[in-house]
C-alpha cells in the first residue's frame, strides 16, 4: 500500500541541506547488507520504496506486479514530497531515526546534494558485473551522466527519459477562439495565445502556469537561458554567469507572465508547488515534463493535449532531465532492493507495466524502439509525435561545483521575490544572486 510520510513545513532549500548535513553528521553509515553473491531466488524480506506523491500510486502498481514474480518480498511504497527543499528537509528528519527508504526518489538537480552528504551508494561495482543482468552500457549516456561524477560514482538508475512539452486545454483553445500551438510556434505566440485567452474569459481563466514557476524546476526555464545565448554557469571560467545582457533577456520573457498579469501570479504558485491551476482548468497550458502526463490523464476532464516547447529565435526551448531510482547508503537490504531495480528496469518486468504511464524508457533501445511509440495511449492525441520532438530537442542542464549546488536554487528563488514582492529590478535582483553565487566560488 502506499504510505504517506509525514510532509514538513516548507524550507528553503539551502536550510533543507545544512539541516541533512548535520543529520547525517549524527548518524553512522550501515554495510551494503547481504553480500555480492546473493542468490535472487533465494531472497525475502521488506523493502521500503520513497516516491514523490504523484508517482507514487504508479510504483504501487509496480511493487504489486514484483511481488508477484518475487513472492518473498514486501515492497511498500511511501509517498515523499514533491518538493526538493522539501523532500531535502525530510530526507534530513528521516535519516535523523534511522528510517530513510532503501530505493530512494533521486533527480539530475538532487543528485549531487543528496551524494554529496552521503545518502547515496555507488551502484558501479554492481553495474560492472552486471548483477542479476543490470548494467550501465544499457542505458543511454547523455541521461544516465545526469547520476554519474568524475570519479566514477554511480548513484542512481534513469527512469524515463524525460523532456519538456506544452500541455494545452483545447476545448478552452475553441471557447476563446483562439488557433491551437503548432510544432513551430514561438515564445511570443505561446504568450499571444495566453494573453487572448486570459482577456477573452475576462480574468477568469488565466492564460498560462507561468513558466519560470519558483524556480524549483530547471528544465522549464535553463533552455530559455540558452537559447537566448545565456547559461547558467561558464566551467573554464568558474563563474556564474546568468546575469548577463542575454540572461537578463531571458529573465525576463521568463517572468513577463507574472510581470504583464496574464499568468498565474507569483503569490499563487508560491503555494502550489504541485500546478493544480491545469488540471483544474484555472489555466489553459501549463510548461510540463512528459513524467506528468500519466497524471493528468487521470485528473483532465476537458479535451487537451500537447505541443512541443516554443522557440526563440529558432532554438527549441525544451528541457531534458530524468528522475532516477537510487539505493539508499543506509540500506541494510540493497541486494533485495537491487532485484526490485532489476526486475524494474527489464523490458519484461517493470518497463512493460510502465509503458502507459508516459515512460520512455532512459535506455538506448528504449529511446528508439520502446512500446511507448508503438501502442500509445489515445490521450493526450500528439503525445507520440511531440515526444519525439522534444527527445531530440532536449537541452540537459549541465551541473554546478558540488559544494555550490545547494544554493542555486535558493540564490534564484530570493531574485525572483525581490523582483515580484519588493520592486526590485530584474536586472539587480539577478545580478545580486550572480555576484552571490560567484562569492562561494572564492
Amino acid at each position: 500500500m502506499v504510505t504517506p510520510l509525514r510532509s514538513p513545513r516548507r524550507l528553503i532549500a539551502a536550510s533543507g541541506a545544512a539541516l541533512l548535513v548535520v543529520s547525517l553528521a549524527a548518524c553512522s553509515t550501515a554495510d551494503s547488507g547481504g553480500g555480492d553473491d546473493s542468490d535472487p531466488s533465494t531472497l525475502s524480506g521488506e523493502i521500503r520504496v520513497g516516491m514523490i506523491a504523484s508517482l507514487a500510486p504508479q510504483f504501487e502498481r509496480y511493487a504489486e506486479e514484483f511481488e508477484k514474480a518475487y513472492p518473498d518480498i514486501d515492497v511498500t511504497v511511501e509517498a515523499v514530497a514533491e518538493s526538493p527543499a522539501d523532500y531535502i528537509q525530510q530526507l534530513a528528519t528521516l535519516n535523523l531515526s534511522n528510517t530513510v527508504p532503501d530505493v530512494l526518489f533521486n533527480t539530475g538537480g538532487l543528485n549531487q546534494t543528496l551524494d554529496a552528504n552521503g545518502l547515496l551508494w555507488d551502484m558501479s561495482e554492481w553495474l560492472d558485473e552486471g548483477r542479476s543482468g543490470l548494467e550501465a552500457a544499457s542505458f543511454a549516456p547523455n541521461f544516465l551522466g545526469l547520476f554519474q561524477s568524475e570519479d566514477g560514482r554511480t548513484t542512481g538508475l534513469p527512469v524515463s527519459a524525460d523532456s519538456g512539452v506544452v500541455t494545452y486545454n483545447a476545448a478552452q483553445f475553441e471557447e476563446y477562439g483562439v488557433p491551437l500551438p503548432t510544432d513551430d510556434w514561438t515564445y511570443e505566440d505561446m504568450y499571444d495565445a495566453a494573453r487572448q485567452i486570459f482577456d477573452a474569459s475576462g480574468g477568469d481563466v488565466y492564460g498560462i502556469v507561468t513558466p519560470l514557476g519558483v524556480a524549483e524546476t530547471p528544465f522549464q526555464w535553463y533552455p530559455v537561458l540558452r537559447a537566448y545565448g545565456s547559461d547558467m554557469y561558464d566551467e573554464g571560467a568558474n563563474e556564474f554567469v546568468f546575469a548577463d545582457a542575454a540572461g537578463i533577456e531571458a529573465w525576463t520573457t521568463l517572468l513577463e507572465p507574472y510581470t504583464d498579469g496574464f499568468g498565474v501570479p507569483y503569490s499563487a504558485l508560491a503555494n502550489d508547488p504541485g500546478k493544480n491551476y491545469f488540471p483544474s482548468e484555472q489555466a489553459a497550458m501549463e510548461v510540463a515534463s512528459t513524467a506528468r502526463i500519466a497524471a493528468l490523464r487521470e485528473q483532465m476532464q476537458s479535451e487537451w493535449d500537447v505541443a512541443p516547447m516554443p522557440l526563440v529565435d529558432g532554438v527549441r526551448t525544451t528541457g531534458g532531465g530524468a528522475y532516477s531510482l537510487s539505493l539508499s547508503e543506509k540500506s541494510e537490504k540493497k541486494d533485495v532492493a537491487w532485484e526490485f531495480l532489476a526486475w524494474f528496469y527489464s523490458v519484461d518486468g517493470g518497463f512493460e507495466v510502465a509503458k502507459d504511464d508516459g515512460i520512455i524508457p532512459a535506455t538506448t533501445d528504449g529511446i528508439d524502439n520502446g512500446t511507448w511509440q508503438q501502442d500509445p495511449p489515445p490521450v493526450p492525441a500528439s503525445f507520440v509525435p511531440t515526444v519525439q520532438i522534444s527527445i531530440e530537442d532536449a537541452i540537459l542542464q549541465k551541473p554546478y561545483p558540488a559544494d555550490v549546488a545547494p544554493e542555486v536554487l535558493p540564490a534564484l528563488q530570493e531574485a525572483i521575490q525581490k523582483v515580484m514582492l519588493r520592486d526590485v529590478s530584474i536586472e539587480v535582483a539577478f545580478t545580486e544572486a550572480q555576484d552571490a553565487l560567484n562569492a562561494l566560488l572564492q
